[in-house]
């Protein structure tokens, strides 16, 4: 029964990784909305952008699949155990840390090609980076060395958790889970975003003061907003609402703000309020422990009917060699699980594209706005309906403006400044 359910885990990953194939090209029928705000060559340039990120998403699902796949099913994973051993057969936790780091160094290696490609070829195609290869490979650097920092030690504390507590491992791995996902979210703003852009307080003293006046009107305890220096990277506009507690902030690009006019990014600033106001940070954290707890229970499950069969060349339950065939069914469900993610992540913009709309009443900047972002980013102007419902976090273009104009058509003018 179990190998009848691990089979149907890889076949829903490659399914799902197929699913720009499935889905089709976006049809021929242009929403109003777009016809009326962007020319024929918007379209067409945001389409083949978005194309390739679609396939890119299908390929490095694909990679991470059949990497998974090589590890479980061939001797290879236990291979690299041996190694680690080897290497500290006196110390089996160093032994542990080793192998999940020559795995995460695996890991990084396999999929830098493609990273490149669409991180950096890619982008500089389509003249949206601005970013050097050298740039661009300290910036992956950086990651990998993040990524090198939190998943050794994780790592082994989950492993050391599963062999010393063998069926009764899951409680302190959720909660322990679920304390470094909330502090990862409280320090990124001041430890992790620090180490990829500068971030200081907004320069343009108009801006800060229509920004504190906007925070007031909305009743938002607001003393800063702050600005990255995106532009060394990228020419995409964008901004952000991060932290917890006292790391809470609102962060905009600085290529959003020369590149939009004031009331816009006004717009843009109300609707990273109402995410605040919503408590969407919260929520999706909330969201996130229960999903977290689903998936430890699955791959618990998994990872014992395997240790016990001896299968996929594992010495036993307590084997760190089964750590891909744990890795493969959270990976699995997370795919599994993209539509309702994104349907929530969905639902939370749609709230604060209204909370933005109800406390500018400025329906015709938010246009302007969701336009000059949809244009500077390439924005697929009409997705196919199906990778919508797979992918996007965001509602497309169209159906913002549509919002904006039922909003525009129901509502008083702007406030005052």
């Amino acid at each position: 029964m179990m190998s009848r359910w691990l089979f149907a885990c890889l076949s829903l990953g490659l399914a799902l990784s197929a699913a720009p194939a499935w889905a089709g090209a976006a049809s021929g029928t242009v929403p109003p909305e777009i016809a009326a705000h962007f020319t024929p060559e918007d379209l067409a340039r945001g389409r083949a952008y978005m194309d390739g990120r679609y396939w890119l998403f299908a390929a490095g699902t694909a990679l991470r699949l059949a990497a998974l796949a090589c590890l479980i099913f061939t001797p290879a994973s236990a291979s690299l155990r041996n190694l680690a051993v080897r290497l500290s057969p006196a110390h089996p936790a160093v032994a542990v840390a080793i192998y999940i780091a020559l795995l995460e160094l695996a890991s990084e290696l396999l999929t830098l090609p493609l990273g490149y490609y669409a991180g950096f070829v890619r982008e500089h195609a389509f003249g949206l980076s601005t970013q050097t290869g050298g740039a661009w490979l300290l910036d992956r650097a950086k990651g990998a060395m993040i990524s090198l920092i939190l998943v050794v030690p994780l790592g082994s504390l989950l492993t050391l958790l599963w062999r010393r507590y063998p069926g009764r491992w899951l409680l302190p791995a959720w909660t322990l889970g679920g304390a470094i996902v909330v502090l990862l979210v409280a320090l990124s703003p001041v430890v992790i975003d620090p180490l990829f852009n500068t971030i200081r307080p907004v320069q343009d003293s108009a801006l800060r003061q229509r920004v504190l006046a906007l925070a007031q009107r909305a009743g938002i305890p607001v003393e800063e907003v702050y600005e990255a220096d995106a532009s060394r990277r990228t020419r995409k506009g964008n901004a952000y609402f991060t932290g917890l507690g006292a790391t809470k902030r609102i962060v905009l690009y600085d290529t959003l703000i020369t590149q939009s006019d004031p009331e816009a990014v006004e717009l843009v600033l109300a609707h990273e309020m109402g995410h605040w106001t919503h408590a969407h940070i919260w929520k999706g954290i909330a969201l996130t422990l229960v999903g977290m707890g689903f998936a430890l229970w699955c791959g618990a499950r998994v990872l014992a009917w395997a240790g016990a069969r001896r299968s996929f060349h594992l010495a036993g339950p307590a084997d760190v060699a089964g750590l891909p065939l744990f890795l493969l069914v959270l990976f699995v469900l997370n795919l599994a699980g993209l539509p309702l993610q994104s349907a929530i992540s969905r639902h939370f913009e749609r709230q604060a594209d209204q909370a933005s709309l109800e406390l500018t009443k400025n329906p015709a900047a938010f246009i302007r706005a969701e336009v000059d972002l949809a244009r500077t980013n390439l924005a697929d102007l009409a997705p196919p309906p199906a990778l919508v419902w797979l992918l996007y976090t965001h509602p497309p273009v169209a159906e913002r403006i549509r919002m904006a104009e039922a909003f525009g058509a129901t509502s008083a003018p702007p406030v005052s400044r």
